[in-house]
């Protein structure tokens, strides 16, 4: 890697080769750190199982970096960042796609054929990064016959080796979806327990991302949720998002955001994956363990930032969602 720009070929990350990383006894982990000079963090490569590599990334970078990716066979590709957005440029072969922003609180999956990108990190923000590299010969594996007649043509296309434009399908993060990256990025197993907590966190972050793009026919259908529901929808988390410390009633929400109570619970179950108030409680302890490590508040001070009335309550919450009491993250 040279100061400023980073070259990865994808080619190589799906194969064997990893210059520059240092790796386990086992070989099943290689790390990477970065140079003092450009910023200081990390990034580690697991080897689930051929064709399934999982990469995780967590530093904090003194200057904008930009990292070239590409390669003649590219994996398909899930990518998670928290809690920064990444702008990428994209160049192919074929044809030119404009740069996009990957935002944070959205995961991306996509698959770009004879490729070349570009993504610039920006500096003085931690960067916490998870990305599953899949070998498209392995996704067929993931699913049913009768769940593979119901993924999008984009991805049997991919699948079949027949894909010849770029893939890219944006998606939000539910709740469940952030307590498992929490869970990959603090995971404390060692060999060999460690490989397989990895590898069932990362098929659960496959599932997840994949069960927007899925429509089984064997399960009912979700009712219709026109653009203007979707607005009002994401007001009301908006709206639970700033006042979290003392959130409007359920009905009092519904009226604020112009939309009814039913549409309102089922709207947002369909958009984020959980219901109104576990996304309120999920949002809530995610920010206290914010607080807990990067402001050095005290357990209560922090359990009253986000609307808990009494610290033992918060604990219980805390230590039931994370795993863990919320002291042991007071720094």
């Amino acid at each position: 890697m040279q100061h400023g720009v980073s070259t990865f070929s994808a080619e190589k990350l799906c194969g064997v080769d990893f210059c520059g990383f240092v790796e386990s006894a086992d070989n099943f982990e290689k790390h990477w750190q970065w140079p003092e000079e450009i910023g200081k963090g990390f990034i580690s490569v697991f080897m689930l199982r051929p064709g399934l590599i999982l990469g995780v990334g967590e530093y904090l970078l003194r200057e904008t970096v930009s990292i070239r990716m590409g390669g003649a066979k590219p994996p398909f590709i899930i990518g998670f960042t928290i809690p920064t957005t990444i702008r990428f440029s994209v160049n192919s072969r074929r044809a030119r796609m404009d740069s996009f922003i990957y935002n944070s609180g959205r995961s991306a999956i996509f698959y770009l054929p004879e490729w070349e990108a570009v993504a610039e990190y920006p500096p003085c923000m931690p960067i916490r990064s998870i990305g599953i590299f899949i070998e498209p010969s392995l996704l067929s594996t993931f699913f049913e016959h009768r769940q593979y007649n119901s993924i999008p043509a984009g991805v049997r296309d991919i699948i079949e080796g027949c894909r010849t434009k770029a893939y890219y399908h944006e998606i939000i993060l539910t709740p469940q979806t952030r307590t498992i990256l929490h869970q990959l990025l603090n995971c404390s197993y060692r060999s060999p327990l460690k490989r397989l907590y990895i590898e069932s966190k990362v098929l659960e972050l496959i599932s997840h991302s994949f069960l927007g793009l899925i429509s089984d026919p064997g399960e009912p259908r979700s009712f219709v949720l026109h653009p203007d529901d979707m607005e009002r929808i994401r007001a009301a988390r908006d709206t639970l998002v700033r006042d979290m410390e003392s959130p409007p009633a359920l009905l009092d929400l519904a009226r604020m955001v112009g939309i009814n109570k039913n549409k309102l619970n089922l709207g947002f179950n369909q958009v984020f994956g959980t219901s109104v108030f576990d996304y309120l409680r999920i949002h809530r302890l995610e920010r206290a363990r914010e607080l807990l490590e990067t402001k050095a508040l005290s357990v209560t001070e922090a359990a009253f930032e986000v609307g808990y009335s009494h610290s033992r309550s918060f604990a219980r919450a805390f230590k039931k969602h994370f795993g863990t009491n919320p002291k042991e993250l007071i720094r």
